[in-house]
């Protein structure tokens, strides 16, 4: 008997290990793969006698054909690993009708996007933490009945289960309409346990200290029967991150919580941005890659930035950190000498760091050797040695998680689609790196874990960088209102900014579009005529110098709209609304304040539009 059992069960599992091993493929696509397997059979022939009889062109055609084939048959494969959805959604439906059973709460569960199909690799990894986050909606977000009626709400609770592609990704959405986050309750248990001091609470956004959740070690409710066996946010997060994907959650107390993860459709080719530093190249996928920037030579010194003893780089009035990946990796920076031509040893300790006065030692510790140091310094050009196209700095915006920073490295590339291979054991210790991918060249280039490379320079989850911005520029300050400013100039040492609520958008024209009718000037602009203005036509300073672009900031004064000329630099900063009102007050401009060291005059738009244009207020 016991041994009929034994063969049952073992029965069933090999049964379970199967339906796993195996996928259900429709014959529509079995019999696309043959069609494209057969044309890549020809296409292959037409080469090979191409190749045979030197034919150029019948060669280039073949070649033009096979790649398209490739594509095709590559696509198509991919298809035939995709599964909907809703093999993992609408388990959930019993899940919240059990939960909400036990604990007295009424609650819906919506689903859409049940026929969204993902990798069938994907779809198993992320069942667990699906089915957590539903949990967490059902255990923690949704009242009871009677604390929703108290609350104004219906009585009824809802969860929406969302699922819709984006840009070549899946994204999923888990909303409710629950009680929220507590900010100060998880700040209060994250102090509790010791996961975080109340110093570093004290500089915590709201937002920060919602994502405390996210720390090992963090819970808010004992274990109970119900919750027992689920997994920590942490673990979540960590999952979610291991399939190349993105966990964002936001959430607003007493109105709900929504949590969103990205995630790429297929681990097996994912789209990279391919960089190199040195000889070597690396994969940056294009899931945790925000932007690309390109930082010339003589702008170094104004954008990157010192905090403390890291480099830091202002994007949009946030500092963000720099790694500089050739350190991480340890691999010799090198520079081009643009007068030689030849690649020479960076002895510089940080991007910021560039030649000037402060850099050389002073004059009561002048020894003979750096007395020459004095006199090479003295007769160099005041430029950068480095200046040149080769000597840019090259930075990839990157995020995963939790985590934003800079990632300098030697190079951009193309971007290509990646055929994803697991790294060999010798390479398993290193965290830096989340598989590798043979290039065109049949060279291998290393894929780059965005989260890893955070971990190893042990950045702040929490984005303490954040606090020295706000610190910088005053906006730690109390009791004063905080506002995002524009700035730019008239001249290079005129400056002024502008409340960026009132900025509907910033273009760039070109000067000859510009058309003078009478003393005003227009431009054709969006099927009407954009009213121009400048400075000079009502404050004391000199008028614009001419150039073949012209930039304008478009402003929305009534019903009417006013584009204002001014010289680039733009950039915004979130500062302390701290403005003299009397030293510089004029008309069109409402006061002054200090900005990075500058006096900034505050432009008031009402009276800007008044003076030039009285005529659209009678």
């Amino acid at each position: 008997m016991t041994d009929t059992r034994m063969k049952s069960t073992t029965a069933a599992e090999d049964k379970s290990d199967k339906a796993k091993a195996s996928i259900r493929v429709k014959v529509g696509l079995l019999d696309t793969l043959m069609t494209l397997a057969g044309e890549l059979v020809l296409s292959r022939n037409q080469l090979l006698q191409g190749v045979s009889t030197e034919n150029v062109r019948a060669t280039e055609v073949s070649s033009q054909r096979i790649d398209m084939i490739t594509s095709e048959l590559q696509e198509t494969i991919m298809r035939t690993r995709m599964q909907p959805m809703s093999n993992i959604l609408n388990t959930f439906n019993r899940l919240v009708r059990d939960l909400s059973g036990q604990l007295g709460k009424s609650v819906d569960l919506v689903i859409e996007g049940n026929e969204v199909e993902l990798d069938k690799t994907i779809l198993e990894s992320i069942s667990d933490p699906l089915t957590h986050l539903v949990k967490n909606s059902v255990l923690h977000g949704i009242e009871t009945p009677v604390e929703r009626e108290k609350s104004g709400k219906n009585a009824r609770g809802k969860i929406i289960l969302r699922a819709f592609h984006d840009a070549g990704h899946i994204n999923i959405v888990i909303s409710d309409d629950g009680k929220g986050l507590d900010p100060e309750k998880l700040s209060a248990i994250a102090v509790s346990k010791g996961l975080v001091t109340e110093q570093q609470i004290a500089g915590f956004s709201e937002r920060q200290k919602m994502e405390l959740v996210f720390l090992p070690g963090f819970s808010t409710e004992k274990i109970t029967e119900v919750s027992a066996g689920s997994i920590g946010m942490d673990v979540v997060s960590g999952n979610i991150e291991n399939l190349g994907g993105i966990i964002d959650l936001s959430s607003e107390k007493g109105a709900g919580t929504d949590i969103q993860i990205k995630l790429p459709l297929t681990l097996a080719i994912i789209p990279s941005q391919i960089t190199s530093v040195g000889c070597d190249r690396y994969a940056v996928p294009q899931v945790n890659l925000d932007e690309l920037l390109r930082i010339p030579v003589d702008q170094i010194k104004e954008k990157i930035e010192k905090v403390g003893d890291a480099d830091v780089v202002r994007l949009r009035g946030e500092l963000l950190p720099l790694l500089d990946l050739s350190k991480m990796l340890g691999i010799e920076n090198k520079y081009v000498d643009p007068e030689k031509g030849v690649k020479l040893s960076d002895r510089r300790t940080h991007i910021s760091d560039r030649r000037s006065k402060q850099h050389l030692v002073s004059a009561e510790t002048v020894t003979p050797n750096s007395k020459d140091l004095v006199s090479s310094w003295q007769t160099r050009e005041t430029k950068d040695r480095r200046s040149g196209v080769n000597n840019a700095i090259n930075i990839a915006v990157v995020s995963s998680g939790a985590y934003k920073y800079g990632l300098v490295v030697g190079q951009l590339h193309d971007s290509e689609e990646i055929v994803v291979k697991p790294v060999g054991r010798h390479l398993k210790k290193y965290t830096a790196f989340a598989g590798a991918t043979v290039m065109g060249d049949g060279k291998v280039a290393l894929i780059l874990d965005i989260a890893s490379l955070a971990q190893m320079a042990e950045l702040s989850t929490l984005s303490e960088v954040k606090k020295l911005t706000l610190s910088e520029e005053g906006t730690a300050e109390t009791g004063k209102e905080k506002a995002s400013l524009l700035t730019f100039n008239n001249l290079e040492n005129e400056f002024f900014a502008v409340p960026l609520n009132r900025v509907e958008r910033i273009e760039r024209i070109q000067t000859a579009a510009i058309e003078n009718i009478g003393e005003n000037k227009v431009v054709q602009y969006r099927g009407g005529a954009l009213s121009l203005c400048e400075l000079s036509q009502i404050l004391d300073v000199a008028p614009l110098a001419p150039g073949e672009q012209q930039e304008i900031i478009v402003f929305k004064v009534g019903d009417r709209e006013l584009g204002l000329m001014v010289n680039p630099p733009l950039d915004t900063f979130e500062v302390s609304f701290d403005v003299d009102e009397s030293t510089l007050k004029q008309p069109g401009i409402s006061g002054s304040m200090i900005i990075r060291d500058h006096t900034t005059l505050i432009i008031d738009i009402s009276e800007l539009a008044r003076a030039i244009s009285p005529e659209w207020f009678d």
